[in-house]
């Protein structure tokens, strides 16, 4: 069973499951925040719903320079499909 984890459990001295967990959720670079013991992007990676994080890091791997492809606008189907709730996580 996973548990609701929090910005605090980033912070050094931590439970080590919920540390791990923390580090799970981070939707930056998980070792820059590991080392400062708080979250680089402000607390952002915990305070939404699992679904618009997932959405979030899909659309991350989308250029934004414009390229097209296939494989980009699946992407894109993906994160809006997450957005609009067709995909329950």
């Amino acid at each position: 069973m996973r548990v609701k984890v929090t910005e605090r459990d980033l912070r050094h001295g931590a439970n080590s499951v919920r540390f791990g967990n923390a580090i799970l959720a981070c939707e930056g670079y998980a070792p820059s925040c590991s080392d400062q013991g708080r979250c680089a992007m402000d607390g952002r990676c915990f305070a939404s719903a699992p679904h618009l994080v997932a959405a979030r890091m899909i659309e991350s791997l989308i250029p934004k320079d414009g390229r097209a492809g296939m494989h980009y606008a699946y992407l894109r189907q993906a994160a809006q499909n997450l957005r609009e709730k067709r995909v329950h996580l």
